[in-house]
């Protein structure tokens, strides 16, 4: 698959959902059930909590030909809000690419350390790129519990 990252802002809030809705449905089934899965993303409308936090933080974009594949937001105080792939696009490196963008953001803003609430999925992305689980906890959606972890990133030394 050919992608292309461009910056994202509200005005993509119906992409990004249908990102994050494809994401979780269909990409989560290994840690989430189908009831959970659904509590997560109960709808294929954006949902009005969207596009308020795509237009407080620093979005990026994946695109193919034809559509959004994968998003990733940063608040400016360095909380990772956001970090959908669709499932097909996970193995052509998007979501690296994605994150290459949050670490280069990051570094650009003289940020030491960044923060998220991690899903099962995204954790074992971070983790393998040297973030640590300071908490877990489970939150309620729709009256689901969906367990989650908030995790902490420390910039190591500046990358030439």
């Amino acid at each position: 698959m050919t992608w292309q990252i461009r910056d994202g802002s509200a005005a993509d809030a119906v992409a990004c959902m249908a990102v994050y809705v494809d994401a979780v449905r269909n990409g989560t089934g290994r840690h989430y059930n189908a009831e959970q899965a659904k509590a997560w993303a109960p709808t294929e409308d954006v949902e009005d909590w969207l596009p308020p936090r795509l237009a407080a933080g620093r979005t990026w974009i994946g695109w193919s030909f034809e559509r959004a594949e994968g998003f990733l937001t940063v608040t400016e105080n360095g909380h990772l809000d956001f970090f959908f792939v669709r499932p097909e696009a996970r193995p052509d490196g998007l979501a690296g690419a994605l994150y290459e963008r949050l670490v280069d953001w990051a570094e650009a803003h003289d940020l030491a350390s960044l923060t998220t609430d991690a899903s099962h999925l995204a954790r074992s992305f971070l983790e393998k790129r040297g973030w640590r689980v300071t908490e877990g906890e489970t939150t309620l959606r729709h009256g689901v519990a969906l367990k989650r972890w908030k995790m902490a990133w420390q910039r190591g030394p500046k990358r030439s």
